[in-house]
């Protein structure tokens, strides 16, 4: 899961990135409304979390644009705007949560995952492929009901080939999904956490290689207990 916070105070921000990073998210944290604007348009984001009170560009103007070119990311507002009106402002602009200052990070936490679960259609708590279950809140992967060791980076690659499992992802899309401002990453570590998470739930759970075009993971109903396609390097 990828968030964009958008914040100009730079404690609360921090403080904000922090909760979020805890529970499984890969943070760009940015100060200004034009440098957010420019950050949506790239794409890549599961979550936008906004203060109304930006320099360079306001967040309702921001939400605007946002909604105007039809991107359809959950946004969370948090703002220190806590009268009724404003409330509904952002509301009716597209936002879907509103958060008045002061609040509490936790409170902040919970939200933004059911936030992104209602986006995403998890329908529960986790995601399912076959014999692989994963459960974002927990940040956990399950093979065959078993918990799969992963560190971070692998988790966040799982969770992003499960959530499009039987499409192709591109490498590029994988970095733009994992990378941040201060945490960029590469070709060759895609490839690393891929090696790893093939390791470690096995060759034969669907997890394929297009020679030059990217991965995808692929979903069976497994209802007949019949193998998985084979991966290949």
């Amino acid at each position: 899961m990828k968030a964009l916070i958008v914040e100009d105070n730079d404690n609360l921000a921090r403080s904000i990135a922090a909760t979020l990073s805890e529970a499984g998210f890969t943070i760009v944290l940015v100060h200004d409304g034009v440098a957010a604007d420019h950050a949506l348009a790239q794409g890549g984001f599961d979550l936008l979390v906004l203060d109304l009170g930006l320099p360079e560009l306001d967040g309702i103007s921001l939400l605007r644009r946002l909604r105007h070119r039809n991107d359809r990311i959950p946004v969370l507002i948090t703002s220190a705007r806590d009268s009724l009106d404003q409330r509904i402002l952002g509301l009716e602009e597209g936002a879907d949560d509103y958060l008045c200052k002061p609040f509490s990070l936790d409170e902040v936490s919970a939200r933004a995952r059911a936030l992104v679960r209602r986006a995403k259609h998890f329908g529960g708590d986790s995601l399912a492929c076959g014999p692989l279950e994963f459960f974002p809140d927990a940040r956990e992967l399950r093979l065959e009901g078993e918990p799969v060791a992963l560190h971070r980076r692998e988790l966040e690659v799982i969770e992003y080939l499960m959530i499009n499992q039987n499409r192709l992802v591109s490498k590029d899309q994988i970095i733009e999904r994992l990378s941040t401002l201060d945490e960029p990453v590469t070709y060759a570590a895609v490839e690393t956490y891929i090696s790893r998470i093939r390791k470690k739930i096995g060759r034969e759970f669907g997890l394929k290689t297009v020679r030059g075009l990217g991965y995808y993971l692929e979903c069976k109903n497994h209802l007949d207990g019949k193998s998985y396609l084979d991966c290949k390097k």
